[in-house]
């Protein structure tokens, strides 16, 4: 496992695995706290970074290399307000209520007029900051997974001959979906190889799409 240099190898939030999460888990929460992502290259290493370290040098453009797309850009997982609570640990002269209070706070996602409240508790240490920025980034990142977009293309490599590889910024050229030269990050890439030939299925969505819950 390598740290791509953009990120700082110590992690210095609390961070507390909750009964029953697995390894797998347990890590998405330590990168989401950090706001990082976990991703492989070409050779098989497993790659920790900040979003969109590199840069693609061929864009998704209708019409000239995109073969087929596919969004489902539903608001079945976005609410109008998210609720979140924490709790912290005490000593000798800081427990009891004081522990508790303030440790909540909400955000508001403007996109949804209808009332639908979305409750969220906080693990390992809150504070009243905390539990705002958790809010925060539930909204963000609800809002940039409904335009989640899965491109195919032919074939593997870019213009320059160099892999279409995750965690890639590129640009979007799509005016079905609206995209005029709109910059997303690749989350997943998918090489297939059959007799419908050489082709490679690209999972494109806005920065905060790829950042771990």
């Amino acid at each position: 496992m390598e740290s791509a240099p953009s990120i700082h190898p110590s992690i210095h939030q609390s961070l507390q695995a909750d009964y029953g999460e697995t390894g797998h888990e347990i890590l998405n929460k330590a990168l989401g706290l950090q706001q990082t992502l976990a991703w492989d290259d070409a050779e098989g290493n497993l790659l920790i970074g900040k979003v969109g370290t590199d840069r693609a040098t061929t864009a998704l453009v209708y019409g000239e290399n995109i073969l087929t797309c596919d969004s489902e850009r539903s608001l079945r997982d976005r609410f109008s307000e998210y609720q979140v609570a924490g709790q912290r640990s005490g000593d000798d002269a800081d427990f009891g209520e004081a522990t508790l209070k303030a440790l909540r706070d909400k955000a508001k996602d403007s996109q949804i007029t209808r009332y639908r409240p979305y409750h969220l508790q906080q693990s390992g240490n809150a504070t009243g900051d905390s539990c705002r920025e958790w809010g925060e980034f539930e909204v963000r990142q609800r809002a940039a997974r409904n335009e989640e977009t899965t491109y195919r293309v032919q074939g593997w490599r870019q213009g320059d001959g160099s892999l279409w590889q995750p965690n890639q910024r590129v640009m979007v050229f799509d005016p079905v979906l609206g995209f005029h030269h709109r910059e997303r990050v690749i989350g997943e890439v998918v090489y297939t190889q059959n007799e419908g030939g050489t082709l490679c299925e690209l999972r494109v969505a806005p920065e905060a799409d790829c950042i771990p819950p």
